[in-house]
Formats: C-alpha cells, sequence, structure tokens
C-alpha cells in the first residue's frame, strides 16, 4: 500500500504503514543521503556543494555523502587533484569511478588520483585483465591502503550498512583513445558477470551481519533498473552515467521490486552539478525499506564556499579574463540533430590550431554554457574539462559521408551522440535523416561538394577530430583509425578554445548559429 503525502517534511511514500500509529521501539533504522552524480570537473558545482555538504552533516552527522562517479573528467592533473582534495573537504562516504574519472592516463591516472583521496572508491566489476598477472592491476597500492575496494561495512548506531560499487560496463566505449592505453591492464565486468559478483557480494556481506546494501553505482539507469530487478539484498543504488533526473519516487521509474519482493531506489541527479538529490529512508529491524522520500534541489541557487575558492586558486591560479562574450551562448543536449553554436564555435577553433581541411565534433563535449561578459580561462576549464588532444587524420570523402550519416542513426538508437558538429564543412539532414547538399568550405571562400550519394574512396581530405571521438563511441566506429594519423596539434582543445577567444583582442565575440547544418525543410 502506498500513502502519499507531500507536505512539510513527512515521507514521499509510505510502505503498508499507518501513518497515526502509535511509535513504538520497532528496531526501526533511519538514515539520510545527500548524493551527486555526473559532476563532471565543474569547480563552482563543487564550491556550492561543499556548502550543502556542511549543512548536511551538520544536520545529520550519522547521514552519508554519496558522489556516484564522473567528479572529475579531462587531462589536467592539477585540475583533478583539485577536486579530489574538495571531495575529502565534502566527508564522502563513498564514490565509485565513471568512464570520465578515467580521462587522466586511464586506470593508471584514477589510480595517482586516488593517492590523495581519503574517502573510499568502490568498483566491485573493475578487476585485473590478466588474473595470472595481478602485479600489474593499477590499482594494487591503493587496494592495500585501503582507499579501493568491491565493497565496505560502516556501523552507525549499531547498525551495520554495506557499501557496493560498480563503474560503467561500457566503460572501454565511452573513454578516449588516449586514455586507453593506461587501462590495459583493466577489466570490466559484463552486466551479466557484473550481476552474479553481486550477488556473490550480498551473500558475504550478509553473513557479516549487515541487512541494509547501497551500490554506489555508475551503471546508467537502464542497468540499474535491471540490476533492482534480478539481485535480492540490495536495497539503494545511488546511480549515475545516464544522466537522468529522478525525482521523487515513482514505481516503475525510480522505484521496483527486487526478487525478494523487497523496494529498491534508485537515484540519480541529472549532469553537471546543477542538481544535488536528498534521500531519507527509514529501514525495519530486518532491513527492509518502509518509509522513504527522496527529492532533488538545485545547486545554482546555493553560495559558494570560499575555503574552497581559496584552496582552488592556490592550486590553479587565480582565474585569468581572456576575452568577453557579447551574449549568453546556451549548451545544447548532446542528441539534438542540429547546429549547435558553441560546439561550432570551439569547432572553428579547432580549424584554426590544426591545419586540417575540416573538423568533426561531437555536442556532448561541451559542458556548460557561457554567459554574456568577461569570460576567463577557468570558465573555459569548466566549459571544456576535457583536455583531450586532437589530430589531424587523412580520411576519405566516403568516410566522412559515412560517419555523418552514423552518427545521426546512432543518436535515435543510443539516445547520444547527435549531429556531428564541422567546421570547413556545411550539411543538410535530409527528410531520410541522412546527409545531402554536403560541401566543403575553404578559408578563401571556395567550396566543393561532396558526393552524399556515391561518395569516393579515393578522394582525401585533412580531417581533425579529439581523442574522445576517435575512441569510436557510438556511432563513431569509423574514426577509430591511428593508423590514418597525419600529425599530431601542438595544443589541446581546451587551450585551443582559450587560445581562439583571446585572439579577439577583447572584441565582443558573437556566436550564433550560421546555417552550417540544416535541416530539410
Amino acid at each position: 500500500m502506498f500513502i502519499y503525502n507531500n507536505s512539510g517534511n513527512n515521507y514521499k511514500l509510505r510502505f503498508g504503514q499507518n501513518a497515526s500509529a502509535p511509535k513504538q521501539d520497532t528496531g526501526e533504522f533511519r538514515q539520510k543521503t545527500l548524493y551527486g552524480n555526473d559532476f563532471h570537473g565543474h569547480l563552482k558545482a563543487f564550491q556550492k556543494f561543499k556548502t550543502v555538504s556542511d549543512v548536511f552533516k551538520r544536520e545529520n552527522p550519522t547521514g552519508d555523502v554519496i558522489l556516484s562517479g564522473d567528479e572529475w573528467v579531462g587531462a589536467n592533473r592539477e585540475k583533478n587533484i583539485a577536486i579530489v582534495k574538495i571531495m575529502n573537504m565534502c566527508n564522502i562516504t563513498a564514490a565509485a569511478p565513471g568512464n570520465h574519472n578515467m580521462d587522466y592516463n586511464g586506470a593508471n591516472g584514477l589510480s595517482e588520483m586516488l593517492d590523495f583521496a581519503k574517502f573510499k572508491t568502490l568498483a566491485l566489476n573493475l578487476v585485473p585483465r590478466d588474473n595470472t598477472k595481478i602485479a600489474s592491476f593499477p590499482l594494487n597500492d591503493d587496494l592495500r591502503e585501503g582507499r579501493f575496494a568491491s565493497s565496505m561495512i560502516v556501523e552507525e548506531n549499531g547498525k551495520k550498512i554495506g557499501y557496493i560499487g560498480l563503474a560503467p560496463c561500457d566503460l572501454f566505449t565511452r573513454i578516449s583513445s588516449q586514455s586507453q592505453e593506461g587501462t590495459k591492464d583493466i577489466r570490466i565486468l559484463n552486466l551479466q558477470e557484473t550481476e552474479a559478483a553481486l550477488r556473490k557480494e550480498v551473500e558475504k556481506l550478509e553473513k557479516q551481519g549487515v541487512n541494509i546494501i547501497k551500490l554506489v553505482s555508475h551503471v546508467g539507469k537502464d542497468a540499474a533498473v535491471k540490476i533492482a530487478q534480478d539481485v535480492g539484498g540490495i536495497d539503494i543504488i545511488n546511480d549515475g552515467h545516464s544522466h537522468d533526473v529522478l525525482d521523487g519516487l515513482v514505481p516503475g521509474q525510480n522505484l521496483f521490486k527486487s526478487p525478494r519482493g523487497e523496494w529498491v531506489i534508485i537515484t540519480q541527479a541529472g549532469k553537471n552539478g546543477h542538481s544535488y538529490g536528498l534521500l531519507d529512508v527509514v529501514y525495519d529491524k530486518f532491513g527492509r525499506i518502509i518509509k522513504a522520500k527522496n527529492e532533488l534541489k538545485s545547486l545554482d541557487d546555493k553560495p559558494r564556499n570560499l575555503a574552497v575558492k581559496i584552496m582552488e586558486d592556490m592550486l590553479l591560479g587565480a582565474p585569468q579574463k581572456i576575452g568577453i562574450i557579447a551574449q549568453e551562448v546556451k549548451s545544447k543536449p548532446e542528441t539534438v540533430l542540429e547546429e549547435s553554436p558553441i560546439s561550432a564555435f570551439l569547432s572553428d577553433a579547432y580549424l584554426k590550431y590544426s591545419d586540417a581541411d575540416l573538423v568533426l565534433n561531437n555536442m556532448g563535449g561541451i559542458r556548460a554554457s557561457l554567459p554574456a561578459g568577461p569570460v576567463t580561462d577557468r570558465d573555459v576549464m569548466d566549459l571544456m574539462p576535457f583536455y583531450n588532444d586532437v589530430n589531424v587524420y587523412k580520411l576519405s570523402e566516403k568516410d566522412i559521408i559515412d560517419v555523418l550519416n552514423s552518427a545521426i542513426q546512432a543518436t535515435a538508437k543510443y539516445h547520444r551522440t547527435g549531429a556531428l558538429q564541422v567546421a570547413g564543412l556545411r550539411y543538410v539532414i535530409g527528410k531520410d535523416n541522412k546527409v545531402k547538399d554536403v560541401e566543403l568550405v575553404k578559408q578563401d571562400g571556395t567550396r566543393i561538394f561532396l558526393n552524399s550519394q556515391n561518395p569516393s574512396n579515393d578522394k582525401f581530405f585533412k580531417v581533425a577530430y579529439n581523442t574522445f571521438v576517435a575512441g569510436g563511441s557510438e556511432g563513431l566506429e569509423a574514426l577509430a583509425c591511428p593508423e590514418k594519423i597525419i600529425h599530431k596539434c601542438d595544443k589541446n582543445e581546451t587551450q585551443m578554445l582559450i587560445d581562439y577567444i583571446k585572439s579577439f583582442n577583447g572584441k565582443p565575440i558573437v556566436i550564433k548559429a550560421d546555417g552550417r547544418i540544416t535541416r530539410e525543410n
């Protein structure tokens, strides 16, 4: 039976409870959780999360603070270290590794970042590539020192709570090509293997007297739902990766029954540090959820923590003004089939510094909007946090046409990718969702039409794109071709954008669509 109550501090959802029944000592246990996921390296969001976590821990000393992956992103070592230290300041109970936590030299870089951590990172499904060569496992020192584990037990008010962690099962399709060398000595269990490992881990924890188990995961909603319905003994799945906004408790959306017939709650708070979540749960003496309230709140309107800002400036230097933006430019969802002005502007930066004929880019690389007014290098670090390298490739006309079409098809199939953003190129998306009227636009204004109906394997162009795109994720498999590299660019993409903004010499920059990608009719 569900009893909904949205007023005051009452529980959002009660399970078979009489709200007017007298309170008795029933062995119930209550715990609150502050959670977030997919902050993607946004330093201002972390400054605000620190403010929220201070208030939360002051009001809930036995509450837990969970971050479910992709806290830091990109190959900027100093910025990543700063974020780990902010996480220490936020009293994190446990974290899961996301795909972007591998951006800095793969699992080797993750291990280096964990050297600065005072919290535990959990990932049951991240294992050595070859069990006969465990000595090469990049996280061995973190295992010994207790910074990395499959699971852990925390005792609160005499109650044992188990935490198990998961990395994304699709990790190797969601990392850049420059991170892959650092991940060659690890393996990620697929979802079926992960579920089998979870059953064993739950059994192990239960044998130690644990009957409340939380999954700190970065597997995405679809996988989390399957786990909730397939694996008994898990109560809460604090998830990330798919950037879902899961407010409240809705059966069939983020509230499910386990194989044991017990309730399982899944949480996610979107992406890029705009929101955080508060989960308030009461368990009966057997560890079953009997009351729960889940709500998302905005981080955008919270004050920034001064101590965190000072620490950031000490580690990264004070922000430096690099230009002026004439009007606010908003990022677009990564799944739209249209031109994104801010992604096009970034692509223009690639073209300026790469000596390429054209640029291919993905919208997912832009992680923030640009407000009107002065812009600093720190703003660009939040906007473009990845520091991906950029290479120039020799691609055929057919390669280019095929990948433009493939990105469109993948968007419908995977709900990722979006229309590939371009510079030095214009194209139309036809009614049949295939490209047409594709033309190369040279800097002198000369236009060269590409044959979208019967593209040639013998006509070649110099094409610049970054190392995430070169990883060949959904729809971009044809761009995973290191053998076609002509040269590597001197600047990474973040530095390209900073220098490109500087090149306007203080003149207000107008960033708007110019029709390089259009839809038929």
